[in-house]
């Protein structure tokens, strides 16, 4: 009930909102999972009029948030993507890691969008997280972007990582290189291991 009115008093003054709250309403929503349709809907219509303002972190967020509740909004994400591509120069990997899952996860295909931040992904694979990687790598094969650069350099950074991986994280770096068809014979083979390890592990606290 909080949350319902809290989002309802925010529909009723969301024009007045600067770009950072936009961002920081839909990623609080998002966060909990909480999908206040009304709010998101009028958050869409806001951002799209604000879209010249946004910076980066802006586009990310609301990408993100938008995403993670399931909730549609392709014109939206049309102005957001010529809007990111406009500020390349500002990219950081988290930023493009967050918009890429999450128009992969909307199912929302911006080719010009994904390849730009497949090209910037590459040069920056030695000073990326691992978790960012593997939820790059993922939205890649969502949408069928072709990122061989960035797979081949990905596979020994994941590999050093693989360990501060979730399991949900395993799975997507694993969908991905078979999605693209993709040979990381040493990566997966510590992929494997870990998730060994923590069968193991898991069985052995079961049993304690």
């Amino acid at each position: 009930a909080l949350f319902e009115k809290v989002a309802a008093e925010a529909v009723q003054q969301v024009e007045q909102f600067n770009p950072q709250a936009l961002a920081n309403t839909a990623w609080a929503y998002a966060t909990v999972r909480h999908d206040a349709r009304a709010l998101f809907n009028s958050v869409a219509t806001e951002a799209a009029r604000q879209v010249g303002q946004l910076n980066p972190r802006d586009v990310a967020q609301i990408s993100w948030a938008f995403a993670k509740v399931m909730h549609p909004a392709p014109a939206l994400l049309d102005a957001l993507a010529m809007r990111f591509l406009s500020l390349s120069g500002r990219w950081t990997l988290k930023d493009c890691s967050d918009v890429a899952w999450g128009y992969a996860t909307l199912g929302h295909a911006v080719p010009e969008l994904h390849a730009a931040i497949a090209g910037f992904a590459s040069t920056r694979i030695d000073r990326s997280h691992a978790a960012d990687l593997a939820a790059l790598l993922w939205a890649f094969g969502k949408v069928r972007q072709e990122a061989t650069q960035l797979l081949d350099g990905a596979a020994p950074v994941l590999a050093a990582n693989v360990r501060t991986l979730t399991s949900e994280k395993l799975l997507q770096v694993a969908e991905a290189y078979v999605a693209a068809g993709r040979e990381a014979e040493e990566l997966f083979a510590v992929m494997r291991a870990e998730a060994e390890r923590r069968q193991a592990a898991l069985e052995r606290s079961s049993h304690a």
